[in-house]
């Protein structure tokens, strides 16, 4: 409830273009084809069809415009009932407000749906605004005073979402509050995130504790973190050549140039040519693909 109280209050003062219009939006032209949210169905992006969305959104925008005296807990209410009524999460929203983009000026569309998902807790819908509020942030003393980073807060620790916890952790690395950072890593970490465990490895490891650095960075390569891997072959290199090569390959794999450096500098000191010379070519590569991106 405090996270959804704390939602609400995104959009506490209406500027939802769309739902203010006097006339009924045309949602034929402004949402995008049907074969567009098919593929998006199939890819599990979203769990509506067209008309689906096109009912839901009509009746959002009848019930806005039937309460301009209503306060806003009032109409983020109606819009969840209807939500409820029509089986249709919050989240679709989310994704509606990516899709509608693909259409012409759509933009205050697009704008105002990721309003109304986050009014209604959608998690995804918060994340995607704190990240957007949180970047023009400067300094850590004020991020307690950021409704956005309230909002993320709160989800956080109501909702245990482990990727809100990565993006307070990042803001305020970014910020260069690493204790904080860290602390929130941490937490992000506990609740299963490879990042998480990713950057609490790397941290145990700059500190020298490295039992607890590879417990960590191996959590993080179970959950597919292509770092962890170079990070476990750096550690592994003097104890465990073997072990140390396979993650160091498996990181080259994945496109980490410093992990395919790694093995040519190996392979160089094995004198063993031909592998010396793939991984040097690999590098060169890699780098390349990398300054065209």
């Amino acid at each position: 409830m405090a996270a959804r109280r704390a939602a609400a209050t995104s959009i506490s003062k209406p500027t939802l273009k769309f739902l203010n219009s006097s006339k009924p939006p045309d949602f034929t032209r402004i949402l995008p084809p049907a074969a567009v949210f098919a593929s998006a169905r199939k890819s599990g992006f979203i769990s509506c069809n067209k008309a689906q969305a096109t009912v839901v959104l009509s009746e959002i925008w009848q019930a806005f415009q039937s309460m301009h005296n209503a306060g806003q807990q009032a109409r983020v209410s109606a819009f969840s009932k209807i939500c409820q009524t029509h089986n249709f999460p919050p989240s679709n929203l989310t994704s509606l407000a990516t899709l509608v983009t693909q259409s012409p000026n759509t933009t205050i569309v697009s704008t105002d749906l990721l309003a109304i998902a986050e009014s209604l807790n959608d998690p995804a819908a918060i994340l995607k605004s704190a990240r957007k509020s949180l970047s023009t942030v400067r300094t850590a003393i004020t991020l307690p005073a950021s409704p956005a980073f309230h909002r993320l807060t709160t989800l956080a620790t109501t909702e245990k979402i482990p990727e809100a916890y990565e993006l307070i952790a990042e803001t305020y690395d970014r910020l260069k509050s690493y204790a904080q950072g860290q602390d929130n890593w941490l937490k992000a970490a506990q609740l299963g995130s490879a990042k998480g465990c990713l950057m609490v490895g790397k941290y145990a490891a700059g500190k020298g504790k490295r039992d607890v650095a590879l417990e960590w960075l191996k959590k993080a390569a179970e959950g597919q973190e292509a770092e962890a891997f170079y990070e476990l072959g750096c550690l592994q290199l003097e104890e465990d050549e073997k072990e140390a090569e396979y993650n160091l390959s498996v990181a080259a794999g994945e496109g980490i140039v410093a992990a395919a450096e790694k093995l040519e500098r190996l392979y160089k000191a094995r004198k063993t040519e031909r592998m010396r010379e793939h991984w040097e070519e690999a590098a060169v590569e890699m780098k390349k693909v990398k300054e065209t991106v």
